[in-house]
């Protein structure tokens, strides 16, 4: 699946296709963002033009190479992606561009900072949000219950909040693509205010 550049920075509010303003607006902070990033693995050398989050010694939890997009270097990508521990992987040719998650599916969106580090294990989510019209894809909602310690109807914003999910429940949303966001403590308390007074 191959995403207009252009078209996908103007929806994040960016106006020129800006590799690293697309980051920032995503929440990266400048100390995250790694440009020409040499990785020297045991079997082979890789470089790649930005590498967002790392997390240990010669680990990204995303890389970004800027090279055309086609089959070979998609191919090319999943495998450095696996060799560097990166969850995602962002082929572009500042045209287009694709999105790999670790398992070689396509995305069509750029996972944002605390997603990425929330499955790397480097933040806890406090509460998650979801969408009433996502919330309805949910076909467990015991396993939702189970993995959480409470979920409150939030009527007026038109979601389900989720408080204190674990990593299986988080991951186990991702992987039935059911869409929700990650909300800071001071919004999370903000919900919790509504139904504690």
């Amino acid at each position: 699946m191959r995403i207009n550049l252009k078209e996908y920075a103007k929806s994040l509010g960016v106006d020129d296709v800006n590799l690293i303003d697309i980051f920032k607006r995503l929440g990266y902070f400048d100390d995250e963002i790694f440009r020409n990033v040499v990785v020297n693995h045991p079997l082979t050398t890789l470089k790649f033009d930005f590498g967002l989050v790392k997390y240990g010694e010669d680990r990204y939890g995303m890389i970004v190479c800027i090279e055309d997009v086609n089959e070979e270097n998609k191919r090319k990508l999943e495998g450095m992606c696996k060799l560097v521990g990166a969850k995602y992987g962002i082929l572009t040719n500042l045209k287009d561009m694709v999105v790999l998650r670790e398992d070689g599916t396509c995305l069509d969106y750029v996972p944002n900072r605390d997603t990425l580090k929330l499955e790397l294990g480097l933040i806890d989510a406090c509460a998650l949000a979801i969408s009433y019209e996502d919330f309805e894809k949910v076909d467990d909602v015991d396993f939702v219950v189970c993995n959480s310690r409470y979920i409150y109807s939030d009527m007026d914003n038109d979601r389900v909040v989720v408080f204190l999910p674990n990593r299986i429940l988080i991951n186990w949303l991702k992987e039935r693509k059911i869409k929700f966001e990650i909300l800071d403590e001071e919004e999370a308390c903000k919900v919790v205010d509504k139904f504690v007074l």
